[in-house]
């Protein structure tokens, strides 16, 4: 009988499991979470076994939630959480750590607020670091668009312009058959579509040159929110906007923030109008940014990705280019910002927008100010 031979494995390089429950469900709560969601350790397996907070509408609570994670009014109730290895404190409460220690198991760790913001400090740096790797990537995307775009701008646009010019001057004649009037309507309108086509090519890999100043973001969000619910109500849906109170104003171009907002809004009012339901929008100041928050309840993202639903030509719907998530996503990281969207617990999409809060205009390279629509956005509102 052959002998088989043990081989010795090498529990060395095996990642430590880790379950963790955090105490406060609030601002920090939404950042660890999402870093803990987005990136995968090297030598850690952390799991979150739950999270505790008195108030339901916390946005890390709402953030755990919508990813499946536990949730629980009392923190005793975490706390009772089978082999709990670690528990982060972030509420910034000296009396709720110290019932923590009183409460948790002899082999439980506990890190506290202040070490977490420690934590936070060290893995921003990292952050910066995947963004920028981020931002490489989308340019280097946009700028494959443009050379394809420049070359049918170059070798299109020309030909297209000559055409329909010639059509509709032949449409003026007043011996023309009426029949043969209509067919060369079509032919216009089939002409005007394609240009409108490369006029959207142009508006996506041109740059943006974006025209910053200092903005309130009270008043911003507050005229943007009544034009938006307007909006809602012609669209035959509703919207519900939850403003934190006294928010700073910091530097941003305003046109083209309210373009991406609006472009935002917009496709989830199409959406809820469908299905009957609602769209939230949340604004909240979170530590060094602002957190914008677009939810909706309108079935999600089926037949697409989230990542593919921001790439350039990514549409779902007849009759779309799919550029407007696109340049949306390339107006936030213009301000130095994130975008991100994803399948939410409520059967829709969020859509998640980070400002950073900055207080000096930057030195602005060349030109300034691309035509960026009117008040509302509408002029370059790219479907």
């Amino acid at each position: 009988m052959k002998r088989v031979s043990k081989v010795k494995v090498d529990t060395k390089y095996r990642k430590q499991p880790v379950r963790t429950g955090i105490v406060g469900g609030g601002k920090g709560c939404y950042e660890l979470l999402k870093l803990f969601l987005c990136y995968t350790p090297k030598n850690l397996e952390i799991s979150i076994v739950g999270v505790a907070d008195l108030r339901k509408d916390a946005i890390g609570r709402e953030y755990a939630e919508q990813h499946g994670i536990p949730t629980f009014d009392r923190m005793e109730d975490l706390l009772q959480q089978p082999n709990i290895d670690l528990i982060i404190e972030l509420t910034g409460s000296d009396a709720v750590l110290e019932e923590i220690f009183e409460k948790k198991s002899p082999d439980t760790k506990v890190l506290d607020h202040l070490g977490a913001l420690f934590l936070w400090e060290i893995i921003s740096i990292q952050e910066e670091k995947l963004n920028l790797e981020q931002r490489i990537a989308l340019l280097d995307t946009m700028t494959a668009v443009g050379e394809m775009a420049f070359k049918l701008t170059h070798e299109l646009r020309n030909p297209l312009m000559i055409a329909g010019g010639t059509i509709r001057r032949l449409m003026t004649r007043v011996d023309l058959p009426h029949k043969v009037r209509k067919k060369l309507k079509l032919v216009a309108e089939s002409l005007q579509e394609m240009e409108e086509v490369l006029s959207d090519l142009c508006d996506v890999i041109r740059p943006l040159h974006p025209d910053f100043k200092l903005v309130d973001l009270n008043q911003f969000f507050r005229k943007f929110c009544n034009d938006a619910g307007i909006e809602a109500r012609f669209a035959g849906c509703e919207l519900i906007c939850l403003v934190e109170d006294e928010l700073p104003e910091v530097v941003i171009d305003p046109s083209l923030i309210r373009q991406a907002l609006w472009h935002i809004v917009e496709n989830c009012f199409e959406a809820a109008a469908k299905t009957g339901t609602m769209v939230q929008l949340r604004v909240v100041l979170c530590y060094d940014y602002i957190l914008i928050r677009i939810d909706d309840e309108a079935g999600g993202l089926k037949d697409i990705s989230p990542g593919e639903a921001l790439s350039p030509f990514a549409t779902t719907r007849p009759g779309r280019m799919g550029l407007g998530l696109s340049l949306c996503k390339q107006i936030v990281l213009e301000h130095g910002g994130e975008l991100e969207l994803w399948n939410n617990s409520r059967g829709g999409v969020t859509v998640s927008i980070k400002l950073p809060i900055r207080f000096e205009i930057p030195e602005k390279d060349g030109e300034t100010g691309r035509g960026n629509g009117d008040e509302k956005g509408h002029s370059r509102i790219i479907p």
